[in-house]
């Protein structure tokens, strides 16, 4: 991902989330260039759209094993001794959707991530996914600590913190 990605990229999230979800520009940029390594697109081959041909993204970085992260807030670092891949956002234009580019965007972070260090993967799944990432072998984690109840409410009714060891 380059920072000239995020006017494409923030399309994306129009076509898949509730208004509540989305993030801004500030967000993507922060996080791209705090994890670079972490954050990828799916693009079309040439010649590409007035969008540049996005196919998909991933935003993801180092975490550590505490409370995921507030929706759209910007970082100053992340967190030292970071062990898990937080997997933030995927998504994929409706144009593109069951091509296997969401697969191919994991597999290509999860790959960077084993291959960095990280020794588990977390994420936050909105309730309409939570089937999907157990299928791929994430478990809930559970909410008991007002704190993470707290961070969940911001990501909707009934989602859920969820986790699993690497490899995928």
């Amino acid at each position: 991902m380059q920072a000239s990605d995020v006017d494409a990229i923030l399309v994306l999230p129009t076509l898949a989330y509730p208004g509540f979800l989305l993030e801004s520009a500030g967000f993507f940029q922060n996080r791209l260039a705090l994890a670079p390594s972490h954050c990828w697109v799916a693009q079309a081959a040439p010649p590409a759209g007035p969008d540049g041909g996005l196919l998909g993204y991933l935003i993801s970085y180092p975490w550590d094993a505490g409370l995921p992260p507030a929706l759209d807030v910007t970082l100053a670092a992340l967190p030292a001794g970071a062990d898990h891949w937080f997997l933030h956002d995927c998504a994929v234009a409706p144009s593109a959707q069951g091509l296997g580019v969401g697969q191919a965007l994991l597999q290509a972070g999860a790959h960077g991530a084993q291959a960095g260090g990280l020794r588990r993967a977390s994420l936050v799944s909105l309730e309409s996914a939570v089937g999907y990432w157990q299928r791929h072998g994430y478990v809930p984690v559970s909410a008991d600590s007002a704190g993470l109840a707290e961070k969940l409410a911001g990501y909707g009714p009934r989602a859920q913190y969820m986790s699993r060891a690497f490899p995928l």
